[in-house]
């Protein structure tokens, strides 16, 4: 039982952070790609509706998601 636990907590705390690397990330390639048009929200979008903040905060997640995939395989390619 309580492996359960141990494991469950380890599995979100593993969820959070992946989480919040891939949406920081994704922030700061909007930015970038948008010569600085579209600031960093680094608030989580916590000042908007909730539709609105699902909307854009998937969008900042996949965004960084998709960076983060292409650099693990950019590495795996570049080391072998």
């Amino acid at each position: 039982m309580l492996d359960d636990i141990v494991g469950g907590v380890l599995e979100f705390i593993f969820h959070i952070f992946v989480e919040i690397v891939c949406f920081y990330t994704g922030e700061i390639i909007l930015f970038i790609i948008t010569f600085g048009h579209k600031k960093p929200r680094w608030d989580y979008y916590s000042d908007v509706s909730v539709s609105k903040w699902i909307i854009l905060t998937e969008i900042s997640f996949w965004i960084g998601a998709a960076f983060w995939i292409m650099f693990v395989i950019y590495l795996a390619r570049f080391f072998t």
